[in-house]
């Protein structure tokens, strides 16, 4: 890599492929977010799993492969981070919303529980300190909306029948408690960019991962004690967020980590 005459780095053909191709594969989300569109209103619902699950995936990956072929510096005249953010509210919010409007787990209308997801998740984004990145943290529930949709869908299917009265409230109530998590100064981890407890946090993210990725392949006949496992991780992680929050301001305003 040499320099040209106006002092600008000059970047191979080969550099420059590799930076396109990374865009390119973030850029696929919003395809596999269509076909999990289209699955849901066909009622093809293992289809939008799967093609929901291979979103995620691409996201779990691409700002690794981003670093590592510098595409920031590459190609700078493509804002990755925020191709990357539309990607994300496609799949991460908007998706997992008209999923759930139509699961009927919802009171009604099911439309307007949508909607608070989308707007919440819309000014969760768009904040200043949505990532914060240095300390390792999401500020506020970081719109896992396609993993509480999921979630739900398991735990209703293994519990279901001992409250056929109440599905409607008890999801639309956890709905509500995360839609008001995502726009309030709470911090959870951001699993990539973890510092404190990295192992756990990487380690745990991986098998949970795995987990999904098994359930998803085996819906709707998961076994319980699957499901049950899976269950574990995320707990302890929304509970380290709230509990970790206090801690975490007191890095932020100090500069500290």
């Amino acid at each position: 890599m040499g320099k040209n005459t106006g002092g600008e780095a000059q970047h191979t053909l080969s550099e420059k492929a590799a930076a396109w191709a990374v865009h390119i594969f973030t850029a696929s989300g919003v395809l596999w977010g269509l076909l999990a569109l289209s699955a849901i209103f066909d009622g093809r619902t293992i289809d939008a799993y799967l093609w929901m699950f291979i979103a995620v995936m691409v996201d779990a990956v691409d700002g690794f492969l981003a670093r590592k072929f510098r595409v920031k510096a590459v190609v700078p005249q493509i804002d990755g981070a925020l191709l990357d953010n539309v990607v994300d509210y496609l799949n991460w919010s908007f998706i997992p919303a008209i999923f759930l409007w139509r699961s009927g787990w919802l009171l009604e209308p099911g439309i307007f529980w949508a909607g608070c997801i989308l707007m919440c998740s819309a000014f969760a984004f768009v904040h200043t300190d949505a990532k914060v990145i240095a300390h390792g943290y999401f500020r506020g529930f970081p719109s896992y909306w396609n993993i509480f949709a999921f979630l739900c869908d398991v735990t209703i299917r293994s519990l279901g029948s001992a409250m056929p009265d109440h599905i409607s409230l008890v999801v639309t109530s956890l709905l509500v408690l995360f839609c008001i998590l995502s726009v309030l100064p709470v911090y959870f981890v951001y699993p990539t960019r973890v510092v404190r407890w990295k192992p756990f946090f990487t380690w745990g993210s991986g098998i949970w991962t795995v987990q999904c990725g098994v359930m998803v392949l085996m819906y709707p006949d998961i076994p319980q004690w699957l499901f049950f496992s899976s269950l574990i991780f995320p707990s302890i992680y929304l509970l380290l967020g709230v509990l970790w929050t206090p801690r975490v301001h007191r890095e932020i305003h100090s500069g500290t980590h």
